[in-house]
Parts: structure tokens; sequence; C-alpha cells
């Protein structure tokens, strides 16, 4: 079987060389290909059986005549359900799950940090000034008075709620499927359709939720207006989820009391993005799910999940690829 491995995006993701002679190493009967220019992509794909990447264009699914199953290294898969990919009989994987921990972790750190305004602490703390009057005025509920909204109950989200409810919280979630068994630590669960009448409950919002064709514009205008002036809105998720321009607008009238943000519409993020001088933002860049090996855990998904189509076994984190998940 020949493996291609097309997982190259400075500067951070692109699978070490390492792991791909792991990968190698782990298959000897197999050939396995590291395809990191695009060069190199459009003339492995030509003879791939399987692919391991974050992203294809229509030109080169089209060179990848071959392939019967590709696998993604990162939980999101827009760049890969193009239409031709959708369309077609390829089964495709991704890492939902994988570092589902750190991720969680890194919200409820967003939440913690601009409720108790350390990023204001930290830039006084660079500027030399002594700001004990102007943090001890910021007024906000302890966690046992506050309720968490998360939006998305998948791996990350239910992760999430259940650190949330540890720390206290009310917890309320919002899914598809609002009538399946309600997840641990969640007191209430409503559809999407319920979103906006629950925003307004919500001192904290997290959004967990994955981007597909209906939800990139999750949180738009009148979804912001729909929340509390005192919450924050965090994303862990995908950037589209949001309309930047309009939380940019909510949170500069003071609409809301900050935003921890991870994702973006345009990533990097471009230095003249007005979210950059907001002084009730704090922004992490794209990095919710590093803390320790990113690689390992995904090349022993890919090794579980290609035993497993060897076999001729259901594959783990199938994504639906009609509803982009």
């Amino acid at each position: 079987m020949r493996i291609v491995v097309a997982v190259h995006d400075p500067p951070v993701w692109s699978i070490p060389e390492r792991d791909v002679r792991r990968l190698a190493e782990a298959l000897p009967g197999d050939v396995v290909v590291d395809a990191r220019t695009p060069e190199d992509r459009l003339r492995e794909f030509a003879d791939a059986d399987v692919i391991l990447t974050t992203r294809l264009t229509p030109a080169e699914f089209r060179q990848a005549s071959r392939v019967r199953w590709i696998q993604s290294s990162a939980v999101g898969v827009g760049g890969l359900l193009i239409d031709e990919v959708v369309e077609s009989a390829v089964d495709v994987t991704n890492a939902r799950g994988l570092h589902a921990d750190r991720i969680a972790e890194h919200a409820v750190a967003l939440v913690l940090a601009l409720r108790r305004r350390l990023h204001v602490a930290a830039a006084r703390q660079h500027a030399r000034r002594w700001a004990q009057l102007e943090l001890m005025e910021a007024r906000v509920p302890s966690l046992a008075e506050s309720t968490m909204l998360v939006v998305g109950l998948g791996s990350i989200g239910g992760r999430v709620a259940a650190l949330g409810a540890s720390l206290g919280m009310r917890v309320i979630g919002v899914r598809r499927q609002p009538q399946l068994p309600l997840p641990p630590g969640v007191s209430q669960v409503v559809g999407p359709d319920k979103l906006r009448d629950v925003l307004g409950l919500a001192d904290v919002v997290v959004l967990a939720a994955p981007r597909t064709v209906e939800a990139r514009a999750l949180l738009g205008r009148d979804e912001l207006a729909a929340m509390r002036p005192s919450a924050v809105l965090i994303n862990v998720a995908r950037g589209r989820l949001i309309n930047e321009s309009a939380l940019v607008v909510a949170l500069g009238a003071g609409r809301l009391a900050g935003a921890g943000l991870d994702a973006f519409e345009h990533e990097p993020l471009p230095s003249d993005h007005p979210l950059w001088s907001l002084p009730n933002v704090l922004i992490t860049p794209h990095t919710a799910a590093f803390g320790g090996d990113y690689w390992a855990p995904v090349i022993d998904l890919f090794l579980e999940n290609l035993a497993r189509f060897r076999r001729g076994e259901p594959l783990v984190n199938t994504v639906d690829k009609n509803r982009g998940y």
C-alpha cells in the first residue's frame, strides 16, 4: 500500500520528519512518502492509496485517482471537504478527541483569565503600574453563581462542560440532538434553534462546535446582542463561527465584557485587525491543542485506522462529509 503524508503548513501545522519515519518503521511492508512541497503533493498523490493531510485542492484530488481513504491530522476538515471529495466514495476521518483535554483546559483558562482580568494585570505589570484600584473595580459573579453555555457537546465541548461544572458553574449545552442523555455536568441541553434564547442566560459562552456549512456564522450581530453585557465569549473552535466585524463592534461598544479567541476567520490574524487593540480581548494564536506531543497521538490513531482499513472494519472518527464533521 502506498501512503502519502502531506501535512506541511509551517510554522506549527507541519508533521516532524521523525514522526514520518516512525510511521514508515511501523509499516515495513508499505511505502510511506513524505510530500512537503506542492510539486511533491501533485506527483505523489497520483499513486496514493491512502493520504494523511489536512487540505486538498480540486487539482490534487483529481491526481489522487487511486485514493480510498483520507485521514486528517486535525479535527476540522473544512480544508478537505471540497465538492469533489464530498461527492466521491472516498472515506474521510479526522483527529476528533485526540486533543480534547488540552483544548478544554485552554478554554477554561481563557474564561478565568478574562473574568479575573489577568490580561489587564499582565499589561500593567509590563508598564510597572500598581493597578490595584483598576482591577478591584471589576464586578463578576463567583463561579458558583455563574452559568456557562457550551455550544457543541462533542469531545471538546463535553470536556469543557465537565470542567465548568466541576468549578461550580451551572452548564447549559447546545447540540443538534438535544434529546440524547445529558452529558456529565450539563443541567440542560437545547437544539441550535434555541441558541438565541439561552445566550442571554449565560455569563460565559464557549464555542466548541465544528465548522459546518450551516454553522459558519453561528454568532452574528443579533446573537451577540442577545448576550449579557457582562458575559465573556470564548472561541476554541473555528474562526468562521463568529462574525468578527459584529464582534468588534459589540466589544468596542461595551456590549460584551470580553472575548478569549483562539481561532479567527483569517490566520495569522492580520497585524492591523482591530481585535489586537481592544482592551477586553485575550488572543491566543490557535494554540489551544498544543502543550505536549501533538503528533504522537495522530500517528497512533492513523495506525489504528490503517489496521481497521486493511480488515475492512469501520474506521475511527469517520466524518459525515455532507454535515462537515
